[in-house]
């Protein structure tokens, strides 16, 4: 049998963040056991991940703002160097509209007391879930 090297090895973060942007829960669950199993990623690295994810979102939301650098510089951050990330959260966080940036925040919180044992899942299980959910409030969008 040879190795499906496909799948092995850590992902950058932002492939987990694209997916759940896109909606593709299949892909973001697939990022995530990459960056958990073969990154090696603790849980709560993986919650800060997505925590300044949808943090970025929350700070643009309802500030005007009209592109990428206005956002960059509205998040703290230099233009010239964080432009392209600045705009994909602007554009992600409009996309979800406020109602949706809220919801995600709920989910990041409702995940953190459940690493902490509200639940008592396994700590996969809540990445799973948040990530599941987390996709599933990308708006849907046509072919």
């Amino acid at each position: 049998m040879r190795p499906f090297l496909g799948q092995a090895g850590a992902v950058p973060p932002w492939d987990l963040t694209d997916a759940i942007d896109r909606g593709d829960a299949a892909a973001a669950l697939g990022a995530l056991r990459r960056m958990t199993q073969a990154g090696e990623r603790h849980p709560l690295q993986v919650m800060a991940i997505l925590h300044g994810h949808i943090a970025a979102m929350l700070r643009l939301d309802g500030a005007g703002i009209a592109d990428g650098e206005a956002a960059a510089a509205a998040l703290g951050r230099d233009p010239k160097r964080s432009a392209f990330p600045a705009k994909k959260a602007l554009e992600q966080g409009r996309r979800l509209g406020s109602d949706g940036v809220a919801r995600a925040v709920g989910l990041l919180a409702e995940a953190d007391l459940d690493l902490r044992g509200a639940k008592g899942w396994p700590e996969e299980l809540v990445l799973e879930v948040l990530v599941a959910r987390l996709s599933r409030l990308a708006p849907r969008r046509r072919r």
